[in-house]
């Protein structure tokens, strides 16, 4: 059957055959080649079987009254089921083929075909999926602003390479930050750590706004313009003060929101240490990071809380800024801002055990291995009684004279230790209030950093350990014997000329000399003194200087710390050098010497 020369020129033609096949390898408007018109009729018997297309070609096909309006009326409910679904994705659809009407009579002229029955299409259900917490975003839709975040580390995987920066998304107000993973093992790497941020949501943590995937690079990108905390404050180095108070309130709201956030996302995703931590530049703002990232995100909590209220409505970029800060902060709290661990560096040396100690300042030249007293001892004592803590709980026996003994072999091995230990944030305010005046007085400004303010000192006994020690007894003097009696030097302390010897008698009354001992096979008695304290940076007392003259005082007076009723610093007629070493925290603990270096020790008087 072949189409009416009346045809309806608007005709959809569904065929098995490609399009291609039938418009030719060119298409053009209003014209069908000899070619396409053979391709046509040989589709006939195709269009023939789908009885259903009247409708949509307007009549161009001969049908019976009752199919022509069945067919029609079937196919505008289709025409609206598909435009009601043409906005749907992830359908399936189901088309079952109709069957066709009866055949006409017969002869030389064929009736009309019998009312057919169009096809049936289903509408399957959409494929079930989980949406994304996240949209996704186009790498070409982000634009990378400014310098690389300089935050980098090695992941999980071989060579993988973190790095963050800064970005705008098209149409999108505002500056975002973007996270990139790059190298074997990024993708990985990548949604490892998709799946922590997926489960946390919280306004102190990093928020995920969307992910960016393509070959060989994986980003997330967060809400807001975030730098590292170390960045951010390298930002106001021009004024140590106002660096000082970043340091001051970001310490506040990092120690109980970090306790806060640390709870929830123990709660949620597990133990979490790692603190990294950055900051919304346009608030000044703590956030947290469930990633560790580099050094400049390292953030130490302090060991005691600053009481800095955080300033509303100041601006630290504006001018002025740092008359306001001094205007808003007392001495006391200032003082106690520069106290604190965030900007005080903590030292631990070893001194002469012939020198006396005492509470002040010293002065620590590591590269000449030398120590000196630069202020006369304060009058304090210490927090608690003088009393021998035994490392071990070694049995010991307490004698009528005070003296302590130790049975030998019992034990192969002593550590005891007398620790002077005094409030440090006292101390420190104390001497904070007054260290210009004392470098005016000495017209010292060369090398203030080596200047210590010593808070703690430890005097430790050891016996090392020796399998075949000899029976024998050892004999530890009372600690009262390390104070002096000469005044003014009243809390100051010295090892005494015996303080343990070694006996072969219980009552101690024939003592062995170290040479003796040594012969017996008795091993040397070792001492030390190690003593703790913090230093400064110059920034800081530069910003001293500064706070103190903002207040109105003359800073190379002791005109604050006498108002605030500190104790006051003198400073020492005779400053005489004595042997010392500086010592990492790490490397005694609590103290210890390790005899490594017997010369040193011979230098530092640790042998009896």
């Amino acid at each position: 059957m072949d189409l009416h020369h009346n045809s309806d020129p608007e005709v959809i033609v569904l065929s098995a055959l490609d399009n291609a096949d039938i418009a030719g390898p060119t298409q053009y408007p209003g014209v069908v080649s000899p070619e396409a018109s053979k391709r046509a009729r040989k589709a006939k018997p195709f269009i023939k079987s789908f009885n259903f297309l009247p409708s949509l070609l307007k009549g161009s096909f001969k049908t019976s009254g009752t199919s022509e309006t069945h067919t029609r009326r079937y196919s505008e409910k289709m025409g609206r089921q598909i435009a009601d679904h043409r906005s749907v994705t992830n359908y399936t659809y189901v088309i079952n083929g109709g069957r066709g009407g009866s055949g006409g009579e017969g002869g030389d002229q064929g009736g009309d075909g019998g009312a057919g029955h169009g096809p049936t299409v289903y509408f399957g259900q959409p494929e079930v999926r989980e949406p994304s917490a996240f949209r996704t975003i186009r790498r070409g839709d982000v634009k990378l602003v400014g310098k690389e975040v300089a935050v980098r580390r090695q992941g999980l995987g071989v060579g993988v390479r973190r790095t963050v920066h800064h970005a705008e998304i098209r149409g999108n107000p505002g500056t975002v930050t973007v996270v990139m993973y790059q190298g074997d093992g990024a993708e990985k790497e990548w949604r490892e750590h998709i799946v922590k941020y997926e489960s946390i949501w919280d306004p102190r943590i990093m928020q995920l706004y969307g992910l960016v995937s393509t070959k060989g690079l994986y980003a997330m990108v967060f809400h807001d313009e975030l730098i590292p905390y170390g960045q951010f404050l390298r930002r106001f180095e021009h004024s140590p003060i106002l660096s000082l108070y970043i340091i001051g309130y970001c310490s506040i709201i990092e120690t109980t929101e970090f306790e806060e956030a640390t709870k929830y996302i123990n709660s949620v995703i597990g133990p979490w240490m790692k603190t990294s931590v950055w900051i919304r530049p346009s608030t000044g703002e703590v956030c947290l990071d469930l990633v560790a990232g580099g050094p400049e995100t390292s953030f130490e909590l302090p060991w005691l809380h600053p009481d800095v209220l955080r300033l509303e409505n100041v601006s630290l970029d504006g001018p002025g800024s740092e008359d306001i800060i001094i205007s808003s902060l007392s001495e006391d709290q200032y003082h106690q801002l520069c106290s604190q661990n965030l900007t005080a560096e903590s030292q631990y040396f070893q001194v002469s055990t012939e020198h006396p100690i005492g509470l002040g300042v010293f002065r620590v030249d590591s590269q000449y291995g030398i120590c000196m007293r630069i202020t006369e001892p304060l009058q304090l004592l210490p927090e608690e009684e003088l009393n021998w803590y035994n490392y071990g709980n070694a049995p010991d026996e307490l004698l009528p004279n005070s003296w302590i003994r130790y049975d030998f072999p019992r034990m192969f091995a002593l550590k005891l230790e007398l620790n002077l230990w005094f409030p440090p944030y006292k101390i420190h305010k104390a001497w904070l209030a007054q260290a210009n005046h004392i470098f005016a007085e000495l017209q010292e400004l060369e090398h203030v950093e080596d200047y210590v303010c010593v808070y703690r000192a430890q005097l430790i006994l050891q016996i090392p350990y020796k399998w075949d020690i000899p029976t024998g007894y050892l004999f530890i003097c009372p600690p009262d014997d390390f104070r002096t009696d000469t005044e003014p030097h009243a809390h100051v302390y010295k090892w005494p000329a015996c303080p343990a010897y070694w006996s072969l008698s219980p009552s101690g009354a024939d003592r062995l000399s170290t040479e003796d001992a040594r012969i017996l096979g008795f091993p040397a008695i070792h001492i030390e003194t190690v003593m703790d304290g913090y230093s400064w940076d110059r920034s800081v007392y530069e910003g001293l200087h500064r706070f103190h003259e903002g207040k109105g005082f003359n800073p190379e007076s002791q005109e604050v710390a006498r108002q605030l009723g500190y104790p006051l610093f003198e400073v020492l007629n005779d400053c005489t050098p004595f042997p010392a070493r500086k010592v990492n925290n790490g490397q005694l603990w609590p103290g210890w010497c390790e005899e490594d270096d017997p010369t040193l020790c011979r230098k530092l008087g640790h042998y009896l």
